[in-house]
C-alpha cells in the first residue's frame, strides 16, 4: 500500500444544538429529538433544574410562573415528548408552541400568560484557552517566531521549527486578542488560530467483569507485514505482552505519562478493540500519546500527534477523542491530509442529542455514532448530522488478569477504524474505499 510522504502542510483561514446533561451518577436525563424519545432517571431535582436542563436538551426557550416550585422524582425510558413532559412537570401545566422558528414551553399553576419567568440555561463550556494562540509560519518568513514573540511580549512553549509551527502564550486575554490582530496581517504567518483545551477521553463505563483465561484472548493471525499502518491519536497505552507485538514503539509529543495502576489506559482499551475488529487480518498499530498524564490536551498536541501519526504512514487514522472548540487550524490540517488520502475516523461524543463535537464534525472525518445491544442508537451518543455511521458500543478487552467491559462512541470508533483495515487488508482497497461501504452497511439511525 502507498504510504503517506513527509507531511508538511500550508493551513488555510475557516442544526440545532441538542444536548443533554449528566446532574450526577444517578441523574440523568437523555432527549433524543429526531427519535422523540425521552429517557429520565431524576432523584430529587428542583423545578429549576428540570427546566434547565429541558431547555438545554431541545434547545427551547422555557418560561415558568415565577413563585412555582416542586422536587421531581421520576424514572422512565423510551417515552415521546409529551408523555415524557407530562411524567416529568407531574401535576403543573404546560404548553408548547413555536413563533418565528423558535419553539416555546410555558409551565404554569394558573394560565399560561402567567408563565413569564424565562429559564437561563446553563452555558456552553468554553474550550478557547483564552491566554494562547497557534502561529503557522510562511516558509522563508521574514520574521521569525522569536522575533515575533519578542515583539508581542509572548512566550513560546511549544515549536515545531520543521513545520513552522508554533504555541504562544501570552499574559492575558486582551493582550491575546491583540497580538492574534497583528500576527494576521504580518506577512511571514500563514495562519493564527486560538488554541482550544481538549477533553480526556472517558468512557461511558469502564468495568471488570471477569478473570481472563490463559491463552490468547482475541486468537489473532501474525499482522499484516505490508499492510496498513493504524494511527491511534489518544492516551498512552499499557496493553498485556500478547498484544505488544501488533503494534510499532509508541509515540508521545508530550513527555511521558505515569500510568494508573488499578484500570487500562484509555488507549490500551482502544488499542486491543481495534485490533479485535481487525479479526483475523491485524495490522501494525502505531500509538500516539497526545495526554500524557494530563487531564486534558490541546489542539496543539492534537495536530502535533496527528502529524506523527501520517508522518509514520498510518492510514487510517482513529481519533476516538472529542470535546474541543472548532479549531480552523486542526480542521484544515485534517483536510489537507484527507486530500493526501488519509482516512480519519472520530468520536461523536457521549453527549445524547445532535451537538457538533470536534474533530469529529470537520468535513469529511468519518463520525461515528455508538448503538445499544438492542440495536438502537444508545442513550448516551449523540447523533448529529455530522455523523455518518453507528457500531456497537460495548467492547470486552483484557488487562492485568482480568476481563473488562469499555462503554462508549470511543470503542464504536475503534470498532469501525479495525473494520476498514480489516477490509483493506481481505480486499486490497483504500481507506477511502473501504469506509465508504462500511458506511453503506453501518449506517446510522435517522427518523
Amino acid at each position: 500500500m502507498k504510504r503517506v510522504s513527509r507531511f508538511l502542510f500550508a493551513v488555510v483561514c475557516l442544526t440545532l444544538a441538542v444536548s443533554s446533561a449528566l446532574a450526577s451518577d444517578t441523574n440523568t436525563l437523555s432527549w433524543r429529538v429526531k427519535q422523540n424519545q425521552v429517557d429520565a432517571s431524576i432523584q430529587n431535582w428542583p423545578l429549576f433544574t428540570l427546566l434547565k436542563k429541558i431547555s438545554s436538551a431541545t434547545g427551547w426557550k422555557v418560561y415558568v410562573e415565577p413563585s412555582t416550585t416542586a422536587d421531581v422524582s421520576v424514572k422512565f425510558k423510551n417515552l415521546p415528548e409529551d408523555e415524557a413532559l407530562r411524567r416529568l412537570l407531574g401535576k403543573l401545566n404546560y404548553f408548547r408552541d413555536q413563533t418565528n422558528g423558535v419553539s416555546r414551553l410555558f409551565v404554569f399553576r394558573t394560565v399560561s400568560t402567567a408563565a413569564t419567568q424565562m429559564v437561563q440555561t446553563e452555558p456552553k463550556k468554553d474550550y478557547r484557552i483564552p491566554n494562547e494562540l497557534i502561529v503557522k509560519l510562511k516558509r522563508n518568513p521574514t520574521n521569525s517566531i522569536d522575533q515575533l514573540a519578542k515583539k508581542l511580549g509572548a512566550t513560546i512553549i511549544s515549536r515545531d521549527d520543521k513545520l513552522g509551527l508554533y504555541r504562544l502564550q501570552f499574559a492575558d486575554g486582551s493582550t491575546t486578542d491583540l497580538a492574534g490582530q497583528s500576527l494576521a496581517s504580518d506577512p511571514s504567518v500563514a495562519a493564527v488560530d486560538a488554541n482550544y483545551s481538549v477533553d480526556r477521553p472517558t468512557p461511558v463505563s469502564l468495568t471488570q467483569t471477569g478473570q481472563a483465561p490463559s491463552g490468547p484472548a482475541f486468537n489473532l493471525n501474525p499482522p499484516v507485514v505490508n499492510g496498513p499502518i493504524v494511527g491511534l491519536v489518544d492516551t498512552s497505552v499499557d496493553p498485556p505482552a500478547e498484544f505488544q507485538k501488533y503494534m510499532l514503539t509508541p509515540v508521545s509529543v508530550v513527555g511521558t505519562s505515569e500510568e494508573p495502576s488499578d484500570q487500562p489506559t484509555h488507549g490500551t482499551a482502544m488499542l486491543e478493540t481495534l485490533l479485535s475488529s481487525m479479526a483475523a487480518d491485524p495490522s501494525k498499530v502505531l500509538p500516539v500519546d497526545v495526554y500524557g498524564s494530563g487531564d486534558s490536551t490541546t489542539t496543539y498536541d492534537v495536530m502535533e500527534g496527528i502529524i506523527a501519526a501520517v508522518n509514520a504512514g498510518a492510514n487510517p487514522i482513529n481519533l476516538s477523542l472529542g470535546g474541543t472548540g472548532n479549531s480552523s487550524m486542526l480542521g484544515s490540517l485534517i483536510q489537507e491530509a484527507e486530500q493526501k488520502g488519509v482516512e480519519f475516523v472520530a468520536a461523536s461524543g457521549n453527549t445524547p442529542g445532535t451537538e457538533e463535537t470536534y474533530p469529529a464534525a470537520y468535513p469529511g472525518v468519518l463520525a461515528v455514532t455508538a448503538s445499544a445491544p438492542n440495536g438502537q442508537l444508545a442513550s448516551y451518543a449523540d447523533d448529529g448530522n455530522f455523523v455518518r455511521a453507528m457500531e456497537p458500543g460495548t467492547a470486552t478487552i483484557v488487562w492485568n488478569g482480568g476481563i473488562w467491559t469499555v462503554e462508549g462512541t470511543s470503542p464504536a470508533t475503534a470498532t469501525m477504524t479495525g473494520a476498514i483495515t480489516s477490509l483493506e487488508n481481505q480486499d486490497h482497497i483504500t481507506p477511502q474505499q473501504a469506509a465508504a461501504n462500511l458506511i453503506q452497511t453501518h449506517p446510522p439511525p435517522r427518523p
